[in-house]
């Protein structure tokens, strides 16, 4: 379950759920984050880290500013998602 503060938070926000809702996401792995670094917005992440299909990617367009993908030794590679605010 996600927490209020990391549901979404502006007209954005709540089309990127709409969307990912549409592809099979369910609403509990959707959650925009707040990100550390104060020069940034808030990023989208699904899931523990996982990576978006194809067809939402698309269907998201625009709205992702960048993807960002990392690998760690343990999970392996783990996605979140810059949104274009």
């Amino acid at each position: 379950m996600r927490l209020e503060k990391n549901a979404p938070q502006n007209q954005l926000e709540r089309e990127v759920e709409t969307i990912l809702i549409d592809n099979g996401y369910a609403i509990s792995n959707i959650e925009f984050r707040d990100v550390v670094y104060k020069d940034e917005t808030r990023y989208l992440r699904v899931g523990y880290w996982k990576q978006l299909s194809d067809k939402a990617l698309t269907q998201l367009g625009d709205r992702i500013k960048e993807t960002i993908d990392s690998y760690d030794d343990d999970c392996g590679w783990l996605y979140y998602y810059k949104l274009n605010h």
